[in-house]
C-alpha cells in the first residue's frame, strides 16, 4: 500500500455536508462502545447472473446516512443516535431519533451503508471520550456545545480549504495519536456492522463518506461501499489524498482481492460543474489510466436525496419538461460558476459526455448506473415519508414558520430541501455479496421516495413479454437489464419496462424511455412516453395528455380515482443506428402528492410557500442500457 499522508484535522473540516443536521435537537448523549467482530470472508463472484442466481428479487436501501459518529451531524444537529440504533431503525425497529420523537418506517428496508464521515474519525473519538487528551481542545469544546453558528461556520471550513502540510499542534499534539484514533474509529465501523449483518435478512455493507470540500461549500463528495468484511485498513480521507484522482489511484491500490470497494458520487448538483469534468479539481485533464481507474471503481451516481435530484436541469444541457423537479440551484448566470447550477453537474449530461470520451480515448468513466439514498444526517436510514419532515415542528405555528422561511449557510432555502430517496437492486438474495454484485453490475434503479418495482430488458425479447419466471428467464439469455451493454448488434433491439406502483404511494402515471445517443460526434437526446395509465395515449411528440389526477391541498388526498396498479411496454427505438453509440433509460412518475412543505404548512394552517410546488410527482430513474458500436 502506498504512504498515506494524514494530516490530523483541523476539522470540524467537512462540516459543509450539513443540511439535515440542522433539523432537529439532541435527545440521548452517549457515543455506542464497541462489540466484537465476527469476520466473515468472501470471494468475487461472477459479474453477471448465472442461471442458477438469477436475480429475481427486488431490494430497497439506503446507500447514504450519517449518525452521531459524524462530526457535523454530532456537533450541528446534537444527534446522539449512533450506528446500532441507525440499524435497528432500518430494519423496523421503532426508534427514538435524534429529533427526540419516537418512529419507524413503515415497511423495513432490505440493506443499508451508514456512511459517517471519513474526515471526522480522528476526532471523533477524542471528543467523545472525557478521559481523552484531546477531549478539551477547543474544535472539542466547539462540537460538543453545538456553537455552529455561520460565522463559526464559515471560519472553520475556510480552515479547512487550505489543507496544512504538517498537523495542527493546536488540534492535534499528538499526530501518531490522531492516526490511530481515525483508525480505531474505523475499526468501529466495521464491528457494528458486522454485529447487523444478517444474511438473507437484512444487509450492511461497510462503507463511509469521503468528503473534499470546494468554495462557497461546493462538494466532491464519494460514498465508498466495501463488498464484504475484507475492507481498507484505513479510510482514506480529504486529509489523505490531493485529489480526485489521487483517491482513486490510493483506493486502486489498497484495496486488493479479496477487498472489493466501489465509489458513488453525491450532490453532483453541489460540485460547481467539476463532478463529471474532464479535468479533476486542480484544472489537470484526466489522463488514460485515472479514466480506467474512475470506470473501474465509480459504477454508479446518487441522482437524488435531501440536497435535491440531479437527473437533468431545464435549460443546461439535455433537457425535458420533467428536469425542474427538486431543484436546489438555478442554472448560473454569466460570471458565475459557484451556487448555482452548471451542465457538468448533471447525471444525463455525463453520461452523453461518457460517450464521447469512449468514441475518443476508447474509455467511458461515466458509465453510471443509477441510486437514490437519504443523506439524512439523523440516523434515520429511509425515513422519506413527507408527513414526517420536521415532525418536532407540527403544530407549532410559529415553529413552522421558521422551518419555512429557514435559510441554511450550506443549501439556502430548506423549504427547497427534499425527503430523500431510495436505492433499489434486482438480487436474488439479500446479501452483501448479491447486494454489491448488483450494485456493481448496476442493475440499480433510484426512486424519489416510493416502493416502485421497475424492470428493464433490451434485447432480443418478444413482444408478449411479461413478469413470468420464464420470460424473465429468457430476457436474460436474450437481452441485458438495466445496467448491461449491448455490443456489436445489427439490427434494432427490442425495449421492455415492467412497472409496479408502491401499494403505500400513488397510483402510476407514465412510463418514459429517455435515449441519449451520438450522432456525427453531436450529443443528442429523445424522450418517449411509452406508456400511459387510464388509457390514454401518446400523441405525435411522444407524450401522454396530462394525468386527470388531482390533489385536495387542504387535506393532501386525491381527488380523483385514476391511475394505474401496474404499468408495462414493448419499445423498439423507430430511429435505431447500430453504428452510433448510444444509451436508453426509464423514468417513471406516479400521480401528484403533496409536497412535504404542504403536509407541514397544513398542520398548522398556514400559507403555502409560493416559490415551491405544492404537489409534486414522485418518481424512478434506472440504470441506462447502453448501445455501443
Amino acid at each position: 500500500m502506498p504512504a498515506v499522508r494524514f494530516v490530523c484535522p483541523t476539522y470540524s473540516v467537512v462540516l459543509s455536508l450539513v443540511i439535515s443536521v440542522f433539523l432537529t435537537a439532541c435527545s440521548e448523549k452517549s457515543v455506542e462502545d464497541d462489540a466484537s467482530p465476527t469476520p466473515e470472508t468472501r470471494v468475487a463472484q461472477p459479474e453477471t447472473p448465472t442461471d442458477a442466481s438469477m436475480p429475481t428479487n427486488v431490494y430497497f436501501g439506503d446507500l447514504h446516512v450519517h449518525t452521531s459518529w459524524s462530526h457535523d451531524a454530532y456537533g450541528m444537529g446534537g444527534n446522539r443516535i449512533g450506528p446500532r440504533d441507525a440499524y435497528r431503525f432500518a430494519r423496523g425497529e421503532a426508534v427514538k431519533i435524534s429529533n427526540g420523537i419516537v418512529t419507524q418506517l413503515a415497511t423495513p428496508l432490505d440493506f443499508t451503508a451508514l456512511t459517517d464521515h471519513a474526515e471526522g474519525f480522528a476526532f471523533m473519538t477524542a471528543c467523545t471520550y472525557e478521559d481523552h487528551s484531546q477531549y478539551d481542545s477547543d474544535v472539542c469544546k466547539v462540537m460538543r456545545t453545538q456553537r455552529w453558528d455561520s460565522e463559526l461556520f464559515n471560519t472553520l471550513v475556510g480552515r479547512a480549504q487550505a489543507r496544512p502540510e504538517t498537523p495542527d499542534p493546536e488540534l492535534c499534539a499528538d499526530f501518531e495519536a490522531c492516526v490511530a484514533n481515525a483508525d480505531t474509529t474505523w475499526q468501529r465501523i466495521q464491528t457494528v456492522a458486522e454485529e447487523f449483518n444478517d444474511p438473507g435478512k437484512f444487509t450492511t455493507l461497510i462503507a463511509y463518506e469521503f468528503t473534499p470540500m470546494l468554495q462557497q461549500y461546493g462538494m466532491l463528495h464519494r460514498n465508498v461501499i466495501f463488498r464484504g468484511s475484507e475492507v481498507i485498513p484505513h479510510a482514506f480521507s480529504n486529509l489523505d489524498v490531493s485529489s480526485t484522482r489521487d483517491l482513486f489511484q490510493k483506493l486502486d491500490a489498497a484495496c486488493q482481492l479479496p477487498c472489493r470497494v466501489i465509489t458513488i458520487p453525491h450532490n453532483n448538483n453541489y460540485s460547481w460543474g467539476l463532478m463529471f469534468s474532464r479535468t479533476d479539481e486542480d484544472g489537470a485533464e484526466y489522463q488514460a489510466v485515472d479514466l480506467d481507474r474512475r470506470a473501474r471503481l465509480e459504477r454508479l451516481a446518487e441522482v437524488a436525496q435531501i440536497k435535491g435530484e440531479s437527473e437533468c436541469h431545464v435549460g443546461l444541457g439535455t433537457t425535458d419538461e420533467e428536469c425542474g423537479f427538486e431543484k436546489i440551484f438555478e442554472p448560473c448566470a454569466d460570471g458565475e460558476s459557484a451556487r448555482c447550477a452548471t451542465e457538468t453537474s448533471f447525471v444525463r449530461n455525463a453520461l452523453l459526455d461518457g460517450l464521447q470520451l469512449a468514441s475518443e480515448r476508447g474509455i467511458n468513466p461515466f458509465k453510471l448506473g443509477i441510486i437514490g439514498s437519504t443523506d439524512t444526517h439523523n440516523s434515520d436510514p429511509g425515513n422519506v415519508d413527507p408527513r414526517n419532515k420536521y415532525a418536532p415542528a407540527r403544530g407549532n405555528a410559529e415553529a413552522v414558520q421558521q422551518v419555512l422561511e429557514r435559510s441554511h449557510v450550506v443549501v439556502g432555502d430548506m423549504r427547497r430541501t427534499s425527503v430523500g430517496a431510495l436505492a433499489a437492486v434486482w438480487a436474488a438474495d439479500n446479501t452483501r455479496t448479491e447486494i454489491w454484485d448488483a450494485l456493481h453490475r448496476r442493475e440499480t434503479f433510484a426512486t424519489s421516495g416510493s416502493r416502485l418495482k421497475v424492470r428493464f430488458f433490451a434485447g432480443a425479447l418478444p413482444e408478449n413479454m411479461d413478469n413470468s419466471t420464464a420470460n424473465v428467464a429468457a430476457a436474460y439469455a436474450h437481452g441485458v437489464p438495466m445496467g448491461g451493454t449491448l455490443a456489436a448488434i445489427k439490427s434494432a433491439p427490442s425495449f421492455w419496462v415492467s412497472v409496479a406502483r408502491d401499494p403505500l404511494g400513488a397510483p402510476l402515471d407514465r412510463v418514459q424511455v429517455i435515449k441519449g445517443w451520438l450522432k456525427n460526434g453531436e450529443e443528442q437526446h429523445k424522450v418517449w412516453d411509452v406508456a400511459c395509465a387510464d388509457g390514454r395515449s401518446a400523441d405525435d411528440s411522444s407524450r401522454c395528455p396530462k394525468t386527470a389526477a388531482d390533489i385536495d391541498l387542504e387535506t393532501c388526498a386525491q381527488k380523483n380515482d385514476v391511475g394505474a396498479a401496474e404499468l408495462s411496454a414493448h419499445f423498439v427505438d423507430p430511429d435505431f443506428a447500430p453504428d452510433q453509440r448510444a444509451f436508453y433509460y426509464i423514468r417513471v412518475l406516479e400521480n401528484p402528492t403533496c409536497r412535504w412543505t404542504t403536509w407541514l404548512a397544513n398542520s398548522v394552517g398556514v400559507a403555502l410557500p409560493n416559490d415551491v410546488p405544492a404537489t409534486l410527482q414522485n418518481r424512478a430513474w434506472t440504470s441506462p442500457i447502453w448501445i455501443e458500436p
